[in-house]
C-alpha cells in the first residue's frame, strides 16, 4: 500500500511543479505588456464606445410673399415662387398653381404651400377650417382631428390630410383681418411622418405677417 500511495503521489507532485512554474512565468518581469503594446491596444475602439458622425443643418433663410404679406423661414436648400395671380378661396388646386406661394425643398419633395383670399364677412376660424376641408381635392382624405394653433400672432386651426396621389399634408387655417390664410405642408410618403410635422412646426413658428 505505501509504495502504491509513493507511485501516485510522484506525479501529482510533478504536476504541482509544473503549474507552480507556469505561474510564474506569467507574474514575470518579462511577461508584462511593453509600453508600445500598451498604447496601441488604448488607441484601438472598444465595442462599446458610440460613433457619431455630426450633420451640419443648412444655414436658415427668409422667404417672403409680396402677393400675400408674409414671410417664412426655411433653409436655403428651399426654393421660392411666388403666387402670381390672386386665389380665389373656392378651391385648393395642384402644388405648382400661379395663385399659391410655393416653397420646395428639390432633396425630399416636400412642398409648402401658402395663399390668402377675401372671407366672408362675420367668417369665424371654424368656418374657415371647413371651407378649407372642402376645398381639398377629392382624393384627399382630411382628418377630423383638429389642433388650436397660432400663426404669426392670430388664432389657427391645424390638421391632417392623407392623399391617394402619394402624399401626406399638414394643414393650418387662420384668418387675419378681412383674409383668411390657408398653409398647407405637401410631402411625399417615402418621407419621414415626424420630420415632416417639425418642418410644419417650425415653419408656423416662423411665420410673420408683414403688411
Amino acid at each position: 500500500m505505501r509504495a502504491m500511495y509513493e507511485r501516485r503521489a510522484f506525479p501529482l507532485a510533478l504536476i504541482a511543479i509544473a503549474t507552480a512554474a507556469a505561474a510564474a512565468a506569467c507574474g514575470s518581469p518579462g511577461s508584462k505588456p511593453t509600453a508600445q503594446a500598451t498604447q496601441a491596444a488604448m488607441a484601438q475602439p472598444t465595442a462599446t464606445q458610440a460613433v457619431t458622425t455630426t450633420r451640419r443643418a443648412a444655414p436658415p433663410r427668409k422667404f417672403m410673399s409680396q402677393r400675400y404679406s408674409f414671410r417664412v423661414t426655411l433653409t436655403k436648400d428651399w426654393s421660392e415662387d411666388d403666387a402670381r395671380v390672386a386665389w380665389n378661396g373656392k378651391k385648393l388646386q395642384g402644388l405648382g398653381s400661379a395663385a399659391f406661394a410655393n416653397f420646395t425643398d428639390p432633396a425630399t419633395g416636400r412642398t409648402l404651400v401658402a395663399a390668402a383670399a377675401r372671407a366672408a364677412k362675420g367668417m369665424g376660424l371654424a368656418e374657415w377650417r371647413a371651407a378649407m376641408v372642402r376645398a381639398a381635392p377629392p382624393v384627399c382624405s382630411e382628418s377630423s382631428s383638429v389642433e388650436q394653433t397660432t400663426l404669426g400672432g392670430e388664432p389657427a386651426l391645424a390638421w391632417t390630410a392623407t392623399c391617394s396621389d402619394g402624399y401626406d399634408v399638414n394643414k393650418l387655417a387662420a384668418l387675419r383681418g378681412k383674409r383668411g390664410y390657408m398653409i398647407l405642408l405637401a410631402s411625399p410618403k417615402a418621407n419621414d411622418t415626424a420630420e415632416d410635422r417639425r418642418i410644419f412646426e417650425s415653419t408656423r413658428r416662423s411665420f410673420r405677417f408683414t403688411g
